[in-house]
């Protein structure tokens, strides 16, 4: 009797790619999930006294910090691994020319943006100026749109791989490439 051959799953010697996008997919999805709900908080919630104002800033703060924020972390750490592994096949594909840019350009102003806003939202709710808060949350909840706009850009750029009007490689060229 012969052993048995594995003609459908993962085959040895594939590397660790598939360990990496798992846990990234995770990440992405628990990010998404994160701002989600933040976003949906902050829309449904109509605080109006000082307790409930301090209630949706602690609640949002957790959020923040207890999946948001390590949910980035394992989404550029893991991207950064999938990316170190082709780094001259990526940087030649348009959409990951374009998602790298847009990462760079949007990642650091929602960050500042949003922690700058509930850092004065909660000086505020120490003075007691209720009004200020409310625009500061105002202000917030948009940047949290914005964010969950613009993760819903990356994941689709990065999911469908739009050429972007790069013409794919025929199939001459790619033999000629692997016969150099």
């Amino acid at each position: 009797m012969s052993a048995y051959k594995n003609k459908h799953g993962r085959r040895p010697g594939r590397g660790i790619r598939p360990w990496l996008l798992v846990p990234k997919v995770l990440s992405v999805g628990a990010l998404l999930g994160g701002f989600l709900a933040a976003a949906v908080l902050l829309h449904a919630s109509q605080p109006t006294t000082h307790e409930q104002w301090a209630t949706l800033i602690s609640t949002i703060s957790t959020l923040f910090l207890c999946l948001i924020v390590p949910a980035v972390i394992c989404v550029i750490l893991l991207g950064v691994l999938l990316f170190l592994q082709h780094p001259k096949v990526f940087l030649k594909m348009r959409w990951f020319q374009v998602k790298a840019v847009l990462l760079v350009l949007l990642l650091p102003p929602l960050h500042l943006t949003g922690r700058g806003l509930i850092d004065e939202a909660r000086l505020a709710l120490a003075v007691d100026d209720l009004a200020r808060v409310a625009d500061l949350m105002r202000y917030f909840t948009i940047t949290a749109d914005l964010a969950v706009l613009a993760l819903v850009i990356m994941v689709t750029i990065g999911r469908l791989k739009p050429r972007l009007g790069q013409r794919p490689k025929t199939l001459s060229e790619q033999r000629d490439k692997t016969a150099e």
